[in-house]
């Protein structure tokens, strides 16, 4: 079997179906499709089971409490059978080519990791703004220099939110697996641990990975799926960064470690900002002023994300109307 899908999901019922029936329309047929429901209090298990009662090539994994994305990803590794395993989040899609392009660029390249651009969708008026960087043909292949070069929290694009598809041998080999305390940046971190274990990647220019925006930035609204709005803990995340730097410190990774500390101290800015922009959300906007104002650190990146978004709007082409599951 070549590819192995993993869906990890929790509180996804408005998205799921759309996002399995893109890993069923896939035109690499050869594939499983493993769904780990992470205790859902909505309909997302029924879905999950009644979809693979239509296609056998869907399994089911359950779970009576929420644990989180790492525990489900790694249950989900466990039972994989595939020699890739591609992550799909619950509110994403694929692109029909995509396992077909990842793995063709894969094999060539010779990879234990393949990633592609992605393209942000802002779920709130179901449209596609823009591509995570602009599309090329060019395949590039990427190294831990990459990786701590472009990991940076606050930027408008991070490595540490592509979608990988990794070959199951290699991460079995190093013993990778998903840090279940990591409820924030998971990826990152296990994207971390892989170019630490001397992963070779390899970066697809095209765009075949349909990303929902956590807040979409047209309507300025947050998706509702997950644990919500407010699923971004910076004050839990600075806990398990703390944890990864002193393990990368006794590994002697002393360039991982500078990353991993300019990430403690991006985290400690999103902290308060994070807790104005709720405030204002709630209308207590006099509040969250002074939430910024008693947070200088917070102005550099308000800033930046105003300017951003104002130049986004001079420049970037018309929003494309999503058709079904791509665009």
């Amino acid at each position: 079997m070549q590819v192995t899908v993993a869906i990890p999901v929790y509180n996804s019922a408005s998205t799921l179906e759309r996002a399995i029936r893109s890993a069923m329309q896939q035109t690499l047929s050869d594939l499983e499709i493993i769904i780990a429901d992470d205790g859902s209090a909505d309909d997302s298990a029924a879905i999950a089971e009644r979809m693979a009662a239509e296609d056998a090539r869907i399994h089911v994994i359950r779970f009576d409490k929420n644990g989180g994305k790492p525990r489900a990803m790694n249950a989900i590794i466990a039972q994989a059978r595939g020699d890739w395993v591609a992550v799909l989040d619950a509110d994403d899609t694929y692109e029909p080519q995509r396992l077909a392009k990842l793995v063709e660029h894969g094999i060539a390249s010779g990879a234990e990791i393949v990633v592609d651009n992605l393209r942000y969708i802002d779920a709130g008026i179901n449209k596609a703004l823009r591509t995570a960087f602009p599309p090329t043909d060019d395949i590039r292949i990427l190294a831990t220099a990459d990786m701590l070069q472009n990991a940076d929290s606050m930027s408008e694009f991070d490595f540490g939110i592509l979608k990988p598809m990794i070959r199951r041998e290699f991460f079995q080999r190093h013993n990778l697996t998903y840090k279940e305390n990591a409820l924030f940046a998971e990826d990152f971190y296990y994207l971390l641990d892989f170019f630490v274990a001397g992963g070779r990647a390899c970066l697809v220019g095209q765009a075949y990975y349909n990303w929902t925006l956590p807040f979409g930035t047209i309507s300025r609204a947050w998706t509702k799926t997950g644990h919500g709005a407010w699923r971004y803990d910076y004050a839990k995340a600075l806990v398990v960064n703390q944890i990864v730097i002193e393990e990368m410190k006794t590994r002697g990774e002393h360039q991982v470690v500078a990353l991993l500390q300019r990430r403690d101290r991006q985290y400690r800015i999103m902290i308060p900002y994070m807790l104005a922009q709720r405030q204002a959300s709630e209308g207590h906007r006099i509040t969250a002023a002074l939430t910024i104002l008693r947070h200088p650190e917070t102005f550099g990146m308000l800033f930046a994300r105003i300017y951003g978004r104002v130049l986004r709007s001079l420049r970037s082409p018309p929003p494309m109307q999503l058709d079904g599951m791509t665009t």
